[in-house]
């Protein structure tokens, strides 16, 4: 069987350990049961019009998009034709295409062509941009805006879909009463299906960065509050400096934070990730809209205690005081999940015994690879 791929994979240089992980992590698999698999992407970043590379038995294949400033003028038309014709030009030597996500217009540069087709849904741009905060990077707010357009137009038109939880497949039939959808887990990377969690409440663990949607402002804010007072710290991972911490403190006005008590990692590989769930009894991801957030799936895996915004698809993840704690969206109820956590010993073992259990059954990779192959096959067969 030969598919292809249109996913978010990063340039890979040699020195990338697990780029994409969620991509990269069931693409390693279907390639060790024999699939012969391509990934198609795009990149502002290279010399050349298209460059292809094999990784780990994976073939990569990169065509060359405009700078952002002019994809985004253009929305995202240039690129959105130079991709449709690339892929004119290959998709009758594959037996199906796998799109990951609507994020990048994916589903703009495959509905024409004659092949099967299937998307995987990642989030949802029509509901993200529903209730993100204010921001102050309009960039962002309009790439987002431009996807959501996008999305609105070409889901519908599509039949096949691979969903996660009850609020992307809900989403999915709403929009298309038609659609075939599979309900399949997303692989999660093998390491964190050990345990990895303290004992000592010392450390919160958030990891999400600064991005506009996951929450770190109202996190923030807990801190601010109360949280600091009681002798934690806070551990921040992902796309994130110290002077980006300081502004969000500046601009919420939370003096009583020292910084001091902030530990900003950054962006960590898998060894970096886990170091810091060994120094942290807790994750917190107190979230805007989310579908199945990796951080909170990797947690539970290693049985670190999660507290979460119940929005979007997390409910599917997390039963309340039984596999984690869900919360409402202020700073207040951050504050008292902690503390819940803090004070309740009993109940914090048992979030992480059973959060443990469900989701290594929930992303056991066998499951997740036979149920992905049978997928494939099915959908090709029915399009024979």
């Amino acid at each position: 069987m030969k598919v292809l791929w249109l996913a978010p994979i990063p340039l890979i240089d040699d020195k990338d350990s697990h780029p994409a992980p969620w991509i990269i992590t069931l693409a390693k698999e279907l390639v060790d049961h024999g699939i012969d698999l391509t990934i198609l992407n795009y990149s502002s970043l290279l010399e050349s019009e298209i460059l292809k590379k094999e990784y780990q038995g994976i073939h990569l294949i990169y065509i060359k998009s405009p700078k952002l400033k002019l994809d985004i003028l253009t929305l995202y038309q240039l690129r959105i034709k130079k991709m449709r014709n690339y892929l004119r030009s290959i998709v009758h030597d594959y037996d199906l295409l796998h799109i990951h996500g609507t994020e990048h217009q994916y589903e703009v540069m495959a509905l024409k062509l004659d092949i099967p087709k299937l998307i995987s849904i990642q989030g949802i741009m029509n509901e993200v941009i529903k209730v993100i905060p204010m921001i102050s990077n309009v960039k962002i707010y309009i790439e987002w805006k431009i996807s959501s357009f996008y999305e609105k137009i070409y889901l519908p038109k599509y039949t096949y879909f691979s969903c996660r939880t009850h609020w992307d497949s809900g989403y999915i039939q709403s929009i298309n009463s038609q659609a075939k959808i599979y309900n399949i887990w997303e692989m999660i990377r093998f390491d964190f299906f050990d345990d990895h969690f303290s004992d000592e409440k010392k450390n919160i663990l958030f990891v999400g960065g600064k991005s506009p949607i996951k929450g770190l402002d109202k996190l923030l804010q807990a801190f601010n509050s109360s949280l600091q007072e009681k002798g934690l710290k806070l551990i921040v991972l992902g796309n994130c400096k110290s002077t980006d911490i300081e502004n969000m403190i500046e601009k919420h006005g939370l003096m009583h934070i020292d910084i001091n008590n902030i530990d900003c990692r950054g962006l960590q590989n898998v060894e970096g990730m886990i170091e810091a769930y060994e120094e942290s009894f807790c994750l917190v991801h107190p979230t805007y809209i989310d579908n199945s957030p990796n951080s909170v799936c990797e947690a539970q895996l290693s049985g670190l205690p999660v507290i979460a915004t119940d929005v979007g698809g997390v409910a599917s993840l997390i039963e309340d005081r039984k596999t984690g704690l869900l919360i409402g969206q202020n700073e207040k109820e951050i504050e008292l999940a902690v503390n819940t956590l803090l004070q309740d010993d009993d109940l914090t073992k048992k979030l992480s015994e059973q959060s443990r259990k469900i989701a290594r059954h929930r992303h056991n990779p066998r499951e997740i690879l036979d149920d992905t192959v049978k997928m494939y096959n099915t959908i090709i067969s029915e399009n024979a």
